[in-house]
């Protein structure tokens, strides 16, 4: 019986921790895409062409509002 409730006490906490580590997964991949998107504003800004800064800033506003709502969702449940 103890080997039972060991095995069943392992895989619960196996499953706890991957199941944390996929949600602070998908948040730190949006965080990674606003840091590029970042990136691309600042590379448009020296390239000078204002159109594509335009672009790029859209952009980062799109990913930073996926970031924040992905993080809103994740701290509600």
């Amino acid at each position: 019986m103890k080997t039972k409730s060991w095995i069943w006490g392992l895989s619960l906490v196996l499953f706890t921790a991957t199941t944390q580590l996929a949600c602070d997964s998908k948040t730190e991949n949006k965080a990674e895409k606003v840091g590029d998107e970042y990136k691309d504003v600042i590379e448009a800004q020296q390239e000078g062409d204002s159109s594509d800064v335009q672009e790029e800033q859209a952009e980062l506003d799109s990913a930073r509002q996926d970031y924040r709502d992905l993080k809103k969702d994740s701290t509600q449940k």
